[in-house]
């Protein structure tokens, strides 16, 4: 399981993540292609969530990935074929993770036909983005996790009604507002995963991930997991700035702050802010900060010397990290893996 520790500073306080990922308990919730559907043996040993375990416990032996995926279900709750009404729902919410990736609305794709009224397809719009929301605040109740959603990829089956169309133009801008409004992670999964890069990554339906593709989405998914240490930096006179992106959304607990899209952000208040960070110039995928909880608002003084310690106060010795950029560059870093800050003025 991830643990914060809590930035303590003179006019600042922020939480920070310096350790290694580590995901903890992760539940891949989904649709078919989290499920697994059409690929040699039962997911269990094909699945992209089966390729996600191995993955992870490389390097933390303690991960581990539950598949939550059910062929054929949809994000949205008025649907028959709903998630929410699902028999993996319950058990999902239960598992109580640390870590949430949500895959769901290839399926809602099918929503939009070409008798829709424009007012429909707008009310399936709004669907999908209160119900996405609605499914992130539910997995709060059990645990606080991570939580990521993806973007739909390229799908294109016309018999089924699941069209690349519906998902690039209604589902997809739906889920994205979802995401941004409840300033979580993004894999835009449409951007790097598509039959028409590498028709090999798809079974002949156009639709789900061949035993290849499944691992391809696995690399996808778990270098968007590595990127979930990123830190909001001080500088002086209480402004924040983000790390280096192509995009920025700026969040006052857990509130977004609309037109607030730069990357620095002026503070007058105490709060706990964090931002949303488009980390690929030609994706929409989005990774959130490390929250930064401002206790004072002091300016701070030009030179302030910082000293770290540890949770419990003490001195640490520092030790070596692994921690990425906002473009999934390896950083070299040292600092103890939960720590205070104090800047003494």
């Amino acid at each position: 399981m991830r643990k914060f520790g809590f930035l303590a500073i003179a006019t600042v306080a922020a939480t920070l993540a310096t350790s290694a990922f580590a995901a903890g308990k992760v539940a891949c919730v989904g649709n078919s292609i989290t499920y697994g559907y059409g690929i040699e043996s039962w997911p269990d040993q094909t699945s992209y969530p089966h390729h996600l375990q191995g993955m992870l416990r490389e390097n933390a032996p303690a991960d581990t990935v539950e598949n939550f995926g059910v062929s054929g279900l949809t994000v949205r709750k008025d649907d028959q074929a709903s998630y929410w009404k699902g028999y993996r729902f319950a058990p999902a919410i239960e598992f109580a993770a640390d870590t949430v990736i949500i895959e769901l609305g290839t399926n809602d794709s099918k929503a939009y036909t070409a008798w829709n009224t424009p007012e429909q397809d707008a009310a399936v719009d709004s669907a999908i983005t209160a119900d996405f929301e609605a499914l992130i605040d539910t997995f709060q109740v059990a645990s606080k996790p991570h939580v990521f959603i993806c973007l739909a990829p390229y799908v294109n089956n016309v018999e089924w009604n699941i069209l690349d169309t519906a998902v690039v133009n209604r589902v997809n801008p739906a889920i994205l507002r979802a995401g941004l409004e409840k300033g979580v992670n993004v894999i835009d999964l449409h951007s790097r995963f598509s039959a028409l890069e590498n028709p090999s990554w798809y079974l002949e339906d156009m639709v789900h991930p061949s035993v290849e593709g499944a691992k391809h989405l696995t690399e996808i998914v778990y270098s968007h997991l590595q990127m979930d240490t990123l830190q909001i930096t001080v500088v002086d006179n209480l402004t924040l700035r983000a790390p280096k992106g192509f995009g920025y959304q700026w969040y006052k607990n857990g509130k977004m702050l609309e037109g607030d899209t730069l990357e620095t952000l002026a503070i007058s208040s105490v709060g706990e802010y964090k931002v949303s960070v488009k980390v690929n110039e030609k994706s929409l995928s989005r990774i959130v900060t490390v929250p930064l909880k401002v206790e004072k608002t002091t300016a701070l003084k030009p030179g302030a010397r910082v000293v770290r310690e540890n949770s419990a106060g003490a001195a640490n010795m520092a030790k070596s990290v692994q921690r990425f950029d906002a473009q999934g560059r390896t950083l070299n870093a040292r600092g103890p893996s939960h720590q205070k800050v104090y800047i003494k003025r």
